[in-house]
């Protein structure tokens, strides 16, 4: 596969030049359907660097790319095993940090946001009654959609965090359908909807202590999503990127990283500690962060968020402790998980002498990225996957 191939190999391929030609690239990706036309149109949209000429075979001239093309090619080849839209390709690979020319990477984001608006104001053009005249025939329309998405069922449908009753889960969907479309009938409805779609969500937990981690959610319902209303609805957030500088946006390609790499790791480092699901209320980040949207839209937000004086200074202040607090965790149990069996053991010491509710969380949580990496738990003293041999796990 693409991530067997090493970036050395192909180098010596190209006799030394720092530069990869075509035709490994086309090796580099092992599949029948790319071929060097191929790679030409994925440079033509900008997914791919520019081929430069340097050299001669025969009659025909040689084209070759930097070396980093291999990186951005694999990346490509794995995006798009989740989707084809361009756009959403380009933003994905600049937001992993490859050389993707800024204001094609805002006129992306805005595509994206624009066509998902455009595909919801059609959705409730299709069901709004012809009779009712003006905001009043939105939000039935919206409670139908929200009705079809809330009774979901298999792979389609959104993930349960939480008991709830079917009535309360189709009021939920549509306040968050009306929040997203920027709809005046979902402000008017959050005071009594508020907290059935922090249910919905599963944010609700984080009102409540659990398995150690304190509660850290207050205030009414309806405060946080009235400012995400504000900022985070689709027309709020076009306006957003069609009017960003190009310092903003790389600016939040960094923020909005370690936003969702920090969120996603609190929320694995809470769930293995505790032994619970979505423990602090954050299960619905690692779904989220899996879609090819998240990337456009943690963008969108964050930009939005910093030229808020209410939202920027606690926006800072997320980041700040998830790089300093979460991520080095993350890293350090990751490191530990990708160790063999044997280094793996020679490393249970340093783990044996902190204290023993510190060594079950952080074994569960290696026991977990195991899982992850190598399909199974296998840690030296497990004897089930994320619970250690003897160890009782913490109430």
């Amino acid at each position: 596969m693409a991530e067997a191939v090493g970036l050395q190999e192909i180098a010596s391929l190209s006799e030394g030049t720092g530069r990869v030609r075509t035709t490994d690239l086309v090796a580099v990706a092992d599949d029948p359907g790319v071929s060097s036309r191929t790679l030409e149109f994925w440079r033509n949209q900008d997914l791919l660097p520019k081929a430069q000429r340097t050299g001669q075979h025969g009659k025909r001239p040689e084209w070759t790319y930097p070396a980093e093309a291999v990186d951005q090619l694999v990346a490509l080849l794995r995006l798009r095993e989740k989707t084809k839209d361009p756009d959403l390709l380009r933003v994905g690979l600049w937001f992993d940090g490859f050389p993707i020319e800024i204001g094609r990477v805002r006129d992306s984001i805005v595509a994206v946001l624009r066509d998902s608006l455009d595909t919801l104001t059609k959705e409730v053009e299709k069901r709004r009654d012809a009779e009712v005249v003006g905001q009043d025939g939105t939000w039935p329309a919206l409670e139908e959609i929200g009705r079809a998405l809330a009774r979901r069922r298999g792979a389609k449908a959104l993930p349960r965090y939480g008991r709830q009753r079917s009535e309360e889960r189709e009021r939920a969907m549509t306040l968050a359908l009306g929040l997203v479309l920027g709809d005046e009938g979902a402000m008017a409805r959050l005071e009594q909807d508020a907290h059935r779609l922090e249910r919905m969500i599963g944010v609700d937990r984080g009102r409540r202590p659990r398995g150690g981690i304190p509660a850290w959610l207050d205030g009414p319902p309806s405060e946080g999503l009235e400012a995400f209303a504000q900022f985070g609805s689709l027309p709020a957030l076009i306006d957003t990127i069609a009017s960003s500088s190009d310092d903003e946006l790389a600016a939040s390609r960094t923020l909005a990283r370690t936003m969702l790499d920090g969120m996603t790791a609190f929320t694995r480092i809470a769930d293995s500690f505790t032994g619970t699901e979505s423990a602090a209320g954050f299960g619905a980040i690692t779904v989220f962060r899996d879609q090819p949207m998240a990337t456009t839209w943690m963008v969108s937000f964050v930009i939005a968020a910093g030229r808020s004086s209410m939202l920027s200074e606690g926006l800072r202040s997320v980041v700040d402790s998830l790089s300093k607090n979460v991520l080095p965790v993350d890293a350090r149990a990751r490191e530990l998980a990708a160790l063999g069996e044997s280094e793996l053991r020679d490393r249970l010491p340093e783990l044996e002498r902190l204290p023993f509710v510190e060594q079950v969380r952080l074994k569960r949580l290696i026991a977990e990225y195991r899982k992850e990496q190598f399909g199974g738990c296998s840690l030296p003293s497990a004897d089930t996957c994320g619970q250690p041999a003897g160890v009782v796990a913490p109430t």
